[in-house]
């Protein structure tokens, strides 16, 4: 039948080992050993360019070993391979998380969000210019990230890096290029409040205001206008939207 083909299809590319039973069923044997190579270099290939840094830092036989883990689930839910990382970061993180140097973790989410950041999809076109009392446009390609070590820096080949927790904000530039953002938490929460926003800038400066304990006056309006300045530079910030739009 089609579907136990499939089946020992799926678990001659992926299983640890293929069994002698599946090859058997599949005929062939030496060229679905093949196949199975091919298909396993085309998938290692594309997650090893997504978390070069990771793999360097984890070793090449521990990240080898949770890509096989991995694969041995059942395979990528996925068809478009530009997912892979994606799905292969959140099977492994929990052992990164475990796992020396104490940073690989941090590492692993700042990689992944830059690889998504570059395939996230097209800009949106804000319809009017930015304005405080418009709901902003951002730009879709871009994550927060809160870690607790600064691994957006190269790090020093004898130490890594020293425990300094960061707020990252990594973005698509125009030339579609990863870029990572520091910001201070305030910044980081209108950021997020601005993403997918229904609200006015004003309406989410004054409720993140609050959540933080600022007041507005005039200290706190010239940092927001220089952030929001460097904001529509990096084409972090679009523009603005009226709320019927």
């Amino acid at each position: 039948m089609l579907a136990d083909r499939l089946r020992a299809m799926q678990h001659v590319c992926f299983d640890l080992e293929p069994s002698e039973a599946d090859l058997t069923a599949l005929g062939s044997r030496e060229r679905w050993l093949v196949y199975r190579d091919l298909v396993r270099s085309r998938l290692i290939n594309v997650i090893g360019v997504a978390l070069a840094r990771t793999k360097r830092v984890a070793g090449d036989q521990a990240f080898q070993r949770a890509i096989d883990e991995w694969l041995a689930t059942g395979g990528p839910k996925t068809r478009y391979f530009r997912h892979l990382p994606r799905e292969l970061f959140e099977f492994a993180l929990p052992s990164w998380r475990d796992q020396d140097p104490v940073w690989l973790s941090d590492l692993a989410r700042y990689e992944i969000a830059k690889w998504d950041v570059r395939y996230a999809p097209p800009n949106r076109v804000a319809t009017s210019e930015f304005a405080f009392d418009r709901i902003p446009v951002l730009n879709p390609a871009l994550q927060v990230l809160r870690l607790s070590y600064p691994v957006h820096r190269e790090p020093t080949p004898a130490s890594g890096y020293e425990e300094e927790p960061n707020i990252i904000c990594v973005y698509r530039d125009k030339h579609h290029n990863p870029i990572p953002w520091k910001l201070n938490p305030l910044a980081a929460s209108l950021v997020e409040a601005w993403t997918g926003a229904a609200k006015s800038v004003t309406e989410t400066v004054h409720e993140v205001a609050a959540v933080h304990g600022t007041e507005i006056g005039p200290a706190f309006v010239e940092k927001l206008s220089a952030m929001i300045a460097d904001a529509l530079e990096r084409g972090i910030v679009l523009g603005g939207r009226a709320d019927s739009q």
